[in-house]
């Protein structure tokens, strides 16, 4: 019997397996651009220089701190709040840097950040030691 061969089906199955192979590939060589992420820091537990302290240790990571500051309220946990992603994508981003794995969303779309960082009572156990060192 001869053998019959689908010369459009194999270029279409090939390039199928190219896309998929190229986005695997450039995920893996070309991570996200951290510059895109705004971030707040807002210091809730009254330690001197700590959002400012964090803020550096983000922005050496390559994240776009807009602002640092004190919160309006004391915290007793450190929280990550997604302001724009339901799926907590930005905050999860950030919370692998930062260390810290309690992330929250509170969707505002007329903010300009992505992310707000509360910092709260328990900093010394949750805050990489190269933003505790400094103090």
């Amino acid at each position: 019997m001869a053998r019959k061969e689908y010369p459009s089906l194999t270029l279409f199955l090939s390039l199928v397996i190219s896309v998929f192979v190229f986005s695997f590939a450039f995920k893996v060589w070309h991570p996200l651009d951290y510059r895109r992420i705004k971030i707040e820091v807002l210091n809730g537990c009254g330690v001197d220089d700590l959002a400012r302290d964090t803020s550096r240790f983000l922005r050496n990571k390559g994240f776009d701190v807009t602002f640092f500051g004190n919160a309006a309220e004391r915290q007793e946990r450190t929280v990550i709040v997604d302001k724009l992603s339901p799926d907590k994508k930005w905050g999860k981003m950030v919370g692998r840097a930062l260390g810290v794995e309690t992330i929250s969303t509170n969707i505002d779309s007329i903010r300009l950040v992505h992310v707000v960082i509360l910092l709260g009572m328990d900093y010394n156990r949750v805050l990489p030691r190269e933003i505790l060192n400094r103090r």
